[in-house]
């Protein structure tokens, strides 16, 4: 029970130290303020020793706290290290899969590959992250992130999923209204809706950018795709927004012969993970899941 009360303190200690905030340590580690307190005081008095210098305006290490919480880090990491091993041996899915995505195609496309792993192996704590900004795997402790095109080098493994395309879309009428559309300069004269200020193209193999311009930016393609679909003007979307609105007749496809092809999906994980039971069957169900009901969109 000592061991157990001394690994509570350690936690709450790192916890306080990385936040500078017993309030939102408390809040992280989901205990009262009260609690924490009684954790780092039992734990400073073991080790005799102050870890903090506290103020009422804010929360300091000691120089001695200071070089504990570096030892303590790495022992947390260590433990976690140590679960994580015993996870990849096991062959169900349990304990925790954090996975980082965004937009439709991870609303329609891969939200629901989770939601039937939930169901079926009640052990698994699966958690999904919607966010634009490219989130640090390792030092957040996510196990997957689905990320799209070129990816920098890093000390990640990637793993195709699926292929989409872009395409280029407008309303009939706008067309109808609107000057000329021959070729991707002629986008000069168009209201071109959307946060980019340039779209790319190929033309025999070679790509090249042509700047755009509009009266309406927008970093979320489901507004940009409502916005077309009101005949704002020409947007640039994927085809898991499109598609649909494109082969019921909603939106005009344009300047298809100038098209980039297809950028590849990928799942990213760090590469400590690739053996972990969780991960193996998330990727694996995604690919199938892919397979069998997403070709008509990338394709």
């Amino acid at each position: 029970m000592e061991t157990i009360k001394s690994l509570q303190g350690i936690i709450a200690f790192v916890k306080v130290a990385e936040s500078g905030s017993f309030s939102k340590a408390a809040e992280v580690l989901d205990v009262s303020k009260s609690h924490i307190s009684k954790n780092i005081r039992q734990l400073e008095s073991d080790l005799g020793i102050a870890l903090f210098v506290r103020s009422t305006r804010k929360v300091q290490l000691t120089h001695v706290g200071e070089r504990y919480l570096q030892t303590c880090r790495e022992s947390l990491k260590n433990l976690d290290l140590a679960r994580q091993e015993i996870l990849d041996l096991s062959d169900t899915p349990r304990g925790s899969l954090r996975v980082t995505l965004a937009g439709v195609f991870g609303e329609d496309y891969i939200a629901p590959v989770v939601v039937e792993m939930a169901k079926r192996y009640p052990e698994l704590k699966v958690e999904l992250n919607f966010s634009t900004r490219i989130v640090d795997l390792i030092e957040e402790k996510f196990d997957v992130a689905i990320r799209i095109g070129h990816l920098e080098n890093s000390s990640l493994l990637a793993q195709k999923i699926a292929s989409r395309f872009e395409y280029i879309v407008c309303t009939k009428s706008y067309l109808a209204s609107a000057p000329k559309l021959n070729e991707p300069a002629d986008l000069i004269h168009h209201n071109c809706i959307g946060e980019r200020s340039s779209w790319s193209f190929k033309k025999r193999g070679k790509g090249f950018q042509v700047p755009i311009s509009g009266n309406f930016k927008s970093n979320n393609p489901r507004v940009l795709h409502k916005a077309a679909l009101a005949g704002l003007g020409i947007a640039r979307l994927p085809g898991s927004y499109a598609f649909e609105d494109i082969k019921r007749g909603r939106l005009v496809s344009v300047l298809e012969n100038y098209n980039e092809g297809k950028k590849d999906i990928w799942a990213v994980t760090p590469v400590r993970h690739k053996q972990n039971i969780n991960v193996k069957l998330f990727i694996q169900e995604v690919k199938k899941h892919l397979a069998d009901d997403f070709k008509h969109v990338l394709f």
